[in-house]
């Protein structure tokens, strides 16, 4: 009965993923993030499902130019997303120096002092969370490029 339990669960996974290889089944999106007008490197793109369970969420870093790729955990790189309604927050920080290889405080690595503020967003903070973003991508076969110019 176990047995059966366990390929039962593991013929489940492998239906709902889409394909055999563990990777589920996705289109691929991408998109351009402006700020002002002027292209947002290195910034942080997520997708969020508007309703839990319908879509997968997804992640990207925008490129010098702006330009970004989303993949979910499920999916290969760079594949995009499952088709659905999302939304989306971008997010921008100063960079802080990297901790050191310990994980611990040494007392050289501002970005791991207990002590220092949280970076500072160099964007305004209502893009980054899905209660004030306003931002929303519909993702289907025909609509994959998602482009947003964020403001003051």
């Amino acid at each position: 009965m176990r047995y059966l339990l366990l390929f039962v669960t593991i013929l489940a996974v492998g239906v709902t993923t889409g394909c055999g290889d563990g990777k589920i089944a996705t289109i691929k999106v991408t998109g351009t993030i402006t700020f002002e007008g002027e292209p947002l490197a290195d910034a942080s793109v997520n997708f969020t499902p508007e309703t839990e369970g319908a879509g997968h969420p997804a992640y990207g870093t925008t490129d010098a130019s702006g330009h970004y790729v989303l993949q979910t955990l499920q999916g290969k790189v760079d594949a995009g997303t499952t088709p659905g309604s999302y939304l989306v927050t971008i997010s921008k920080t100063e960079k802080r120096a990297i901790a050191a290889p310990t994980g611990e405080y040494d007392g050289n690595s501002p970005a791991d002092d207990p002590n220092q503020p949280p970076p500072k967003s160099l964007i305004p903070e209502r893009y980054a969370r899905v209660t004030t973003s306003e931002l929303t991508a519909t993702v289907s076969k025909e609509s994959t490029v998602f482009d947003f110019d964020l403001k003051k």
